[in-house]
């Protein structure tokens, strides 16, 4: 029998694993008695999923901003110009360009700020996930990444590169004849191995606090399962939960929707799974010691049966034998009988 179940989680699909994981508690059992190189692979395989999906839209984003940063740059961006290590924008007053929708959240263009403008747009940067402050001399960066921003001069940059002085006019032609399709592939490689290393770490440790979490219940319900199958449940009580932020990131990416308290509805929900698993589990052990022990009583019953049955034969043959000791004594008696009749008839003709 347990052979049996230990070959089903070998022949199960990918997909097959992913509907029973999120819809079907009763064949957890399955899944905590496969291997655990079986389980985090699986979770791999959902990962790199979940990685190219969202890294597909990521990718589609960054095209667009990219697209309309270049409009902005050729249609909207005054006059420039970098010569010598200092860049020139023709504009009077500084421009601030905001929006909490896209990877660029916030870019400031001020080539005639002082330092303690400079200083001030260096905290107002810090407060973005993504933003860029476009100084005379400098650029200010600050990504996700990044716990401050940090400055670039254009010096070095123009070094690295090779670049001594351009106008908008010159970038803007080089823009235009630039292949965007390697950018845009690489980006779209690079946030798929970013992604899958990320959320596949955050994931195998998520996997330990619901692993936990599991032994903490096992404990509760006074049921005692081993620490393989516990982790290898928690690793599938992620199903849901993955699948869920994956198409939270779509939608958020796409129109910008966002739920405050996402990420106490991911540990919920990965929590629920895990504590109903480990509860059915429970209920499965019941119901095989109710099984087991009606197979005990069915054994004691068919016990005495035979018992029974064997103390009447028992007493039915010690009864025939009772009987033919009796008729063997009768007849003893007779031939005793006869034998002494028999012995009187000489005496009786002499007389």
């Amino acid at each position: 029998m347990t052979n049996n179940n230990e070959e089903k989680p070998k022949k199960m699909g990918f997909i097959k694993r992913v509907i029973i994981s999120i819809k079907d508690f009763e064949k957890y059992i399955e899944f905590a008695i496969e291997k655990t190189t079986t389980a985090i692979g699986y979770l791999a395989k959902l990962i790199v999923i979940f990685a190219i999906i969202v890294s597909a839209t990521f990718t589609y984003h960054f095209v667009k901003e990219i697209q309309s940063g270049v409009k902005y740059f050729k249609e909207e961006l005054p006059d420039l110009s970098y010569q010598d290590g200092e860049l020139v924008v023709q504009a009077q007053e500084a421009i601030k360009i905001e929006n909490d929708n896209s990877i660029l959240q916030f870019m400031l263009i001020d080539t005639n700020a002082n330092e303690e403008q400079q200083k001030e747009y260096k905290k107002e940067v810090a407060g973005y996930n993504n933003g860029v402050v476009i100084l005379k001399d400098k650029l200010i960066l600050k990504n996700a990444m990044l716990k401050e921003p940090v400055e670039y001069s254009y010096k070095e940059l123009a070094q690295q590169y090779g670049i001594s002085n351009f106008k908008k006019e010159e970038a803007v032609k080089v823009i235009e004849e630039t292949d965007t399709t390697a950018l845009y592939g690489g980006f779209f490689l690079t946030m798929v191995i970013y992604l899958f290393f990320v959320y596949f770490i955050t994931a195998i440790l998520d996997a330990f606090s619901f692993f936990i979490l599991g032994l903490i219940v096992s404990r509760m319900v006074s049921i005692k399962i081993k620490l393989k199958p516990i982790f290898n449940m928690a690793v599938y009580s992620l199903t849901l939960p993955i699948l869920l932020n994956l198409i939270y990131i779509v939608v958020k990416t796409f129109t910008g929707f966002t739920i405050q308290y996402f990420q106490w509805m991911y540990i919920a929900i990965a929590s629920i799974y895990m504590i109903v698993a480990i509860l059915m589990i429970k209920a499965d052990f019941i119901n095989k010691q109710k099984e087991l022990m009606k197979i005990v009583e069915e054994q004691e019953k068919v016990r005495q049966e035979i018992q029974e049955r064997e103390a009447r034969e028992k007493e039915k043959r010690q009864k025939e034998e009772q009987k033919k000791k009796e008729k063997e004594e009768e007849k003893q008696e007779k031939r005793k009988e006869k034998e002494n009749n028999l012995g009187e008839e000489p005496e009786g003709s002499k007389a």
